[in-house]
């Protein structure tokens, strides 16, 4: 095995914290899902990588963000069989990460699932992964959103005249709104009638409140400054508005319900009856053009 440090820097570390909370999800005897993958990670992950997310801020921060974590993880996977069941049998995960759905989720037959991201995270992955053996037709390619990752896609067998099921998790944080505008006009481009799409839709508010502030101050070498260089997305539009302008129907569900729903308390990073916390939008969309 490789050195996981060196495998995931940037961007690609905070691909483990989401591991850390899949991984401690599963071990509930009250779980919203099972992922016997995520322990992996953490293990194949360097001394270093994993004190990142285990110490100090990082610590903080995954405490604060498991629950989160956790209900997003469910509300993706939901939507996941929702579109399926909708007729979906394209499915394309974005920036996908550490993400495990193409072998833990029960994929109808016929599913064809594309997970893109930059090269270096895939390479950690694919190591971790060598042996199992996914639950769908899997297709890998190493791409940056930002470059013409259309193109690379329709290489691979993408069909952009089939309905397909996109997932935009953990990604509209790290762009600006012109980038994610970009990503969203090629996403609408190869999507046909009776696709589906769902987005998680995050803000740089969480790292521009006074504790967030003093908490970089106390450690400059901290998460809180790692996260303030990386998340970008300052969009002031409504999440559901902005779908609706390229063409999507979008219907979002307040994260008050979603814990509701699922039994568990409002994550306390993004409780809005707390002062300066963050605020979230979990939505899914059906091409309405």
């Amino acid at each position: 095995m490789t050195d996981g440090h060196k495998r995931l820097a940037g961007v690609g570390s905070t691909a483990l914290v989401v591991a850390i909370a899949r991984a401690a999800e599963s071990d509930r005897p009250d779980r919203l899902f099972e992922d016997s993958l995520a322990r992996r990670f953490l293990d194949a992950a360097s001394v270093d990588q994993q004190a990142i997310w285990t110490t100090g801020q990082g610590e903080l921060f995954a405490e604060a963000m498991g629950d989160y974590f956790a209900l997003r993880t469910r509300y993706f996977d939901d939507y996941f069989r929702q579109a399926c069941a909708a007729g979906c049998r394209q499915v394309v995960v974005l920036a996908a990460g550490l993400d495990t759905r193409a072998f833990r989720l029960d994929w109808p037959a016929g599913v064809r699932l594309f997970e893109l991201d930059q090269p270096e995270v895939l390479a950690f992955k694919e190591d971790v992964l060598q042996g199992e053996v996914p639950c769908c037709t899997r297709e890998v390619l190493a791409a940056d959103l930002r470059e013409d990752w259309p193109s690379q896609l329709v290489k691979r067998g993408f069909r952009a005249d089939e309905p397909t099921a996109w997932l935009v998790e953990g990604v509209l944080v790290y762009l600006t709104e012109r980038d994610a505008d970009h990503l969203l006009d090629r996403i609408s481009t190869l999507s046909a009638p009776g696709s589906h799409l769902s987005v998680e839709h995050v803000t740089r508010s969480m790292v521009n409140t006074d504790q967030a502030a003093e908490a970089a101050a106390a450690a400059p070498e901290g998460v809180m400054n790692l996260l303030s260089s990386l998340w970008k997305n300052e969009m002031t539009r409504p999440p559901a508005d902005w779908l609706a302008a390229h063409g999507w129907s979008a219907e979002e569900e307040p994260l008050t319900h979603l814990a509701q729903r699922h039994s568990r308390p409002v994550p306390p990073a993004f409780d809005p009856a707390l002062p300066g916390t963050g605020r979230v939008g979990l939505l899914t969309a059906v091409r309405s053009s």
